[in-house]
């Protein structure tokens, strides 16, 4: 077994079953010299590790004694919302499946013999602390810029908002904006014009040039604006990024 800290992602591994942990860690370590395992006997254990530890991925087991699962992916999110954390399991089923991604599962998989198996789940835990850590480095990068910056979804609602955005629009926080349709944050006279560039943006995945908006914050207080969008993708999906400056009066 490699020993914990040689390779470049670390992996905790929620396993009750010491055969199968051990079977199942050298597998990954073998398919995998870029990969690091650890290993928990349960849920508990797990969470003690979390708060004493690094690590970079969660994989866990679901059918385990005390906490499933699931109930220490609801654990897990609270204390660490995007921590990478993937669901491999012998239950496979719709249920479940759909119970993980609900909680907020990175990715679920079933368990399987063989090779195969380990290198699907090596490749999609590579995958997944990708994302992660490009996330991590947008946020150390836009968190706190001095221009506000938003994240809209396909579906056009707010994924992302930092610091200077909460601001400008004039929300408590972060969390109070997330999900809210983009149309909410546009004066009525400019939703054409603002739907349009949207889907063209989400269309084309071209930035579209600057243009001035009146825009609305939480509390319908109407700033006018110089607007500059860009596609990206955050999490695992497609989003347009909206920049803002205040036109000063």
């Amino acid at each position: 077994m490699v020993e914990p800290g040689t390779g470049d992602i670390t992996v905790l591994h929620v396993e009750d079953d010491p055969a199968f942990a051990d079977l199942a860690d050298d597998m990954l370590e073998l398919v995998a010299d870029d990969i690091t395992v650890t290993t928990a006997p349960d849920a508990e254990a797990a969470l003690e590790r979390l708060e004493a530890e690094s690590v970079d991925c969660v994989v866990s087991d679901y059918d385990m004694p005390g906490r499933s699962g699931l109930e220490l992916l609801e654990a897990v999110r609270e204390a660490h919302p995007d921590l990478p954390f993937i669901l491999f399991t012998g239950k496979g089923s719709e249920e479940i499946a759909s119970q993980a991604i609900g909680a907020g599962v990175t990715d679920y998989l079933q368990k399987s013999g063989g090779r195969d198996c380990y290198e699907i789940l090596a490749k999609r835990v590579r995958d997944a602390v990708s994302r992660y850590r490009s996330e991590e480095r947008y946020h150390n990068l836009v968190d706190t810029a001095p221009v506000p910056i938003a994240l809209f979804g396909p579906d056009q609602g707010l994924r992302y908002a930092n610091d200077a955005a909460v601001e400008f629009l004039q929300a408590d926080s972060a969390a109070e904006l997330l999900g809210t349709p983009m149309p909410e944050f546009v004066h009525p006279e400019y939703q054409e014009a603002a739907d349009g560039r949207f889907a063209q943006l989400m269309d084309e995945g071209e930035p579209a040039p600057r243009a001035e908006f009146k825009l609305q914050t939480v509390d319908d207080t109407v700033k006018q604006a110089v607007v500059a969008t860009a596609p990206g993708h955050y999490r695992g999906e497609k989003v347009a990024q909206v920049i803002v400056r205040l036109v000063e009066e």
